[in-house]
């Protein structure tokens, strides 16, 4: 597989790609599938949820295929009240004071509560194994302690956190019971997905980069190391943290197979050659025109190809409204880039 090669720094014929959001509504297949459907009900048929995770390669022939899902999922299945609103996002409900809503937590069994996900994975497996692509992987993922908190005490979205930073400074034990009771439930769900089939996973921190780099060492980082040590043995594995610049040297510490940049970082000194890298395209770029878009992904090919671990990706997900003419110049780009110029 082209991307486990390029994490293993073993030699490739050109750059791997995917990128995150790639199924979804930017797709007409995937609009066309959806119907009238809300989101939790596709996440959670698998017959339309296999498809969905697989239209995406069937357009663009990508290097991986992400299983359809939310970083939400284990809430759905421990019984937290969720649902995902047009243009809002996710709502839940859940009192991170209330000890019948914490024991939830607790009490997480993915063989029984989300056994559709198992289907899911061995669905696409059961498609990959039948188009016999020796290169395409399959990636499965979950949110990061602190992010799947910040939803529960939230209740939803955030865009200052108001309510997650006035817990973890006031609440400081709490705070860390919680922690660590998501960091088992994370740990379990990643097991769950590599016992059914998936490659390799990607960790989601995606409100991370709203902590400063000592906040998130005191308050995140041995919940997060000790997740990656403990599946890195199993498989590789890929750590996103949004907004991630002043995070570099913490996120290095933690040894992942592999590091997510978003689109502010052009400097990547701090990270060692043991450590690959993913990404890092503004994912807005692709709203703008063809030849900027290739202009744009050219530049990050340049910059990163060498390195011989390098996974193209975009800085953040893809947003629903890209043109999909735009997608189709970044994966000519990238497949038609030489690794020799």
């Amino acid at each position: 597989m082209r991307i486990l090669k390029a994490l293993r720094k073993e030699p490739i014929d050109r750059i791997p790609f995917w990128y995150m959001r790639q199924a979804g509504r930017y797709l007409p297949e995937y609009n066309e599938l959806k119907n009238n459907d809300s989101f939790l009900e596709l996440a959670t048929n698998v017959e339309k949820a296999i498809e969905i995770s697989i239209q995406p390669y069937k357009r663009f022939k990508m290097d991986a295929i992400i299983m359809f899902a939310d970083i939400l999922t284990p809430f759905h299945g421990i019984g937290i009240p969720l649902e995902f609103k047009e243009k809002i996002g996710p709502i839940l409900q859940f009192d991170v004071f209330d000890k019948i809503d914490k024991n939830k937590l607790k009490n997480f069994n993915p063989e029984i509560q989300i056994s559709y996900i198992e289907e899911i994975i061995k669905g696409i497996k059961h498609y990959i194994n039948t188009i016999q692509d020796n290169n395409l992987a399959l990636i499965g993922f979950s949110g990061a302690p602190f992010t799947l908190l910040s939803y529960l005490i939230e209740q939803g979205t955030s865009k200052k956190f108001e309510k997650t930073k006035e817990f973890m400074f006031s609440f400081e034990k709490e705070f860390h019971i919680l922690m660590n009771d998501l960091t088992e439930l994370t740990i379990q769900y990643l097991k769950f997905q590599i016992k059914a089939g998936v490659d390799l996973v990607q960790i989601f921190d995606s409100w991370g980069g709203n902590l400063s780099s000592q906040h998130y060492e005191e308050f995140c980082y041995p919940y997060m190391e000790k997740i990656i040590k403990e599946i890195k043995s199993l498989v590789p594995v890929i750590l996103f943290v949004g907004n991630n610049a002043h995070l570099l040297p913490l996120l290095v510490k933690m040894k992942p197979s592999c590091i997510s940049l978003d689109w502010r970082i052009n400097d990547i000194s701090v990270i060692p050659e043991e450590i690959a890298i993913q990404g890092n395209l503004d994912p807005l770029v692709l709203y703008g025109k063809p030849e900027r878009v290739q202009k744009e992904v050219l530049a990050i090919l340049n910059r990163f190809s060498k390195r011989g671990n390098f996974i193209f990706n975009l800085g953040h997900g893809i947003y629903p409204n890209t043109p999909l003419h735009n997608v189709e110049v970044m994966v000519k780009t990238i497949k038609e880039y030489s690794l020799n110029e």
